[in-house]
């Protein structure tokens, strides 16, 4: 059966606000995180006739994740956007200094992290899935991602200096 316009509608409210709570983490852009969650719906629509409505929203989180990936592939290679620190400049100016240190110095640390683990801790903090379903969504064992959800977060605190604000 063909996935149907509501479906999709519905899909895109549930789904909307944790995508992009994930996405930012990864791409650190407001922007970005809009534009790949409208063409991860995109492309999920365009090929409605073999989406099963039952793993919708499991399709758009894999759509999504990969269209991230791709674009911090893209950046690299292109050194259009860069990654590090000086890409918050445009940001610098609605924060207090404290805040973009501490931004910055999680930026760091995320980006430290090995990619699997790193997609597994912001899934599981930001997306509002359970443990199942980010396993289905990765494509791992559900006992994988406790684990490296586990080793994300003390690498993570290790990194950031175990501090209460961290």
């Amino acid at each position: 059966m063909a996935l149907r316009e509501e479906a999709l509608y519905a899909s895109y409210r549930r789904l909307e606000r944790p995508l992009f709570n994930v996405l930012y983490r990864q791409l650190w852009q407001t922007e970005d995180c809009q534009d790949l969650i409208h063409d991860a719906f995109m492309r999920v629509w365009e090929r409605r006739a073999k989406v099963d409505e039952q793993t919708l929203d499991a399709l758009v989180w894999t759509t999504a994740l990969n269209l991230a990936k791709n674009r911090l592939r893209w950046r690299l290679l292109r050194r259009h956007e860069p990654l590090d620190e000086d890409s918050m400049e445009d940001h610098a100016s609605t924060l207090d200094t404290t805040d973009f240190l501490a931004q910055r110095q999680l930026r760091r640390a995320l980006r430290s992290l090995p990619a699997a683990s790193r997609d597994v801790l912001l899934l599981a903090e930001f997306s509002g899935l359970n443990g199942a379903e980010i396993a289905a969504i990765l494509g791992i064992p559900a006992g994988t991602v406790a684990s490296r959800k586990h080793l994300a977060m003390a690498k993570l605190k290790a990194l950031l200096g175990d501090r209460p604000d961290a």
